[in-house]
């Protein structure tokens, strides 16, 4: 479903204060997660549930266990999967995610986190950026519908620096692209007229 504006916008937040300003000022999603300075990782349940009491537009977690990188041993696999089994027993709308090994995807231990995380969709996050052989590691996500989201700034800090490499990932993937990389609401119109998406991502985008 479309706003007015013609797309839509995910912001990110780390509070319920910060989830309730953002709805009021027309959010339409929110991306909830803690530690923005480590990129983002997962909220506990109690945070979850305060933000979800807080706000009525949907809301999607979070889930990352490793402080730095997004390469998962068997030890952060298994806590990914327990936060994942904590934080589904609240209304979420789905989770956002993404493991890799070597700058490649992690195949093995994405295919078990997207079957435990059925039937969520799920945003694969800013990990997508690293990745070396991209339209290898596309293709093959785009054999998981599950998968609706790509969330990428197009290997640059900012989106509107990383154009080309948003547009490349756009050409490629068959959900939806949301771009990201401190997309403000002042730059945001710049930005869709470059790209015409139908989501936007950051955390002051509205």
């Amino acid at each position: 479903m479309y706003s007015l504006r013609g797309y839509q916008c995910e912001s990110c937040v780390t509070s319920p204060e910060q989830a309730f300003e953002a709805q009021r000022r027309g959010a339409d999603r929110i991306e909830l997660c803690v530690r923005l300075e480590t990129e983002g990782m997962t909220p506990d349940a109690e945070l979850v549930a305060e933000v979800l009491d807080t706000v009525s537009i949907p809301v999607r977690v979070m889930i990352r266990h490793t402080t730095s990188g997004y390469a998962a041993d068997d030890h952060v696999l298994d806590q990914m999967l327990e936060s994942m089994d904590q934080i589904r027993l609240w209304p979420v709308e789905g989770f956002v995610l993404g493991l890799l090994h070597q700058e490649r995807i992690d195949r093995a231990r994405m295919e078990v986190l997207l079957q435990h995380a059925m039937p969520f969709p799920v945003t694969f996050h800013k990990a997508i950026d690293l990745v070396t052989h991209k339209e290898e590691d596309i293709l093959w996500l785009n054999q998981f519908p599950q998968v609706d989201t790509l969330l990428t700034s197009g290997g640059a800090d900012r989106a509107i620096d990383g154009l080309e490499g948003i547009r490349y990932l756009q050409s490629l993937f068959k959900g939806q692209v949301m771009a990201a990389g401190k997309i403000t609401a002042e730059v945001l119109p710049q930005i869709h007229t470059e790209l015409g998406l139908s989501w936007y991502h950051g955390r002051a985008i509205v």
